[in-house]
């Protein structure tokens, strides 16, 4: 009598216990922060209620965010705005005006604008969240729209009187005065004066 032996391949392997993996950890994270700032508000958002919201602990948390400023502002804002890499087409206004759209889109949102007033106030008492922000989103953003205009230097679209450094300054400044000062919607024509003031002086004008 010949007893056959089930085949171990064909078995099905057995489910893996653990913790689950970090970008999934990530992405639960972001969406239960984005969710509960919408309910309540930044000021009313813990990091205790989107732990439980995401079903991870709060040093999970902790340790990808040091605190809720930071969190929050990935989650509404980062990917959008200062996470949007900068283009290089060729053309340098062409992609500034790319840029200044993203930088945009976060003071045009209804949702974003309560968001970031609480964290400018905020960065303003706490020097630790300033100084995140500023290292993790708003320095490596300003350094690529630095280098872009830098670029361009170097392709002679613009003349070396410009100062690449300022640039990130002077647009991203120019949008929170024309929205606060002005009133203004922040749409197109505006965004195109703001670009034009910037660059417009330094640009080489190419004979036909």
């Amino acid at each position: 009598m010949v007893v056959q032996v089930p085949s171990t391949s064909a078995a099905a392997p057995p489910r893996r216990r653990g913790r689950p993996r970090a970008a999934d950890i990530d992405e639960r994270v972001l969406e239960a922060a984005r969710v509960i700032e919408r309910e309540v508000g930044y000021h009313a958002t813990t990091i205790e209620a989107i732990a439980e919201r995401a079903g991870v602990a709060r040093t999970a948390i902790y340790r990808r965010w040091p605190n809720k400023g930071l969190l929050l502002y990935e989650a509404m804002i980062g990917p959008e705005g200062q996470r949007a890499p900068v283009p290089d087409t060729g053309d340098v206004r062409a992609d500034l005006m790319t840029v200044i759209h993203a930088n945009a889109s976060g003071l045009r949102a209804q949702s974003s604008r309560g968001l970031i007033a609480a964290l400018s106030a905020e960065a303003l008492q706490d020097e630790r969240l300033a100084v995140l922000l500023r290292e993790r989103f708003f320095g490596p953003r300003a350094d690529a729209i630095a280098a872009r205009v830098a670029t361009a230097v170097a392709r002679r679209e613009l003349r070396t009187t410009i100062d690449p450094a300022m640039v990130p300054v002077l647009i991203t400044g120019s949008l929170q005065y024309l929205w606060l000062v002005r009133g203004s919607t922040l749409d197109t024509a505006d965004l195109e004066r703001v670009v034009d003031a910037v660059i417009g002086p330094h640009t080489v004008r190419r004979r036909g």
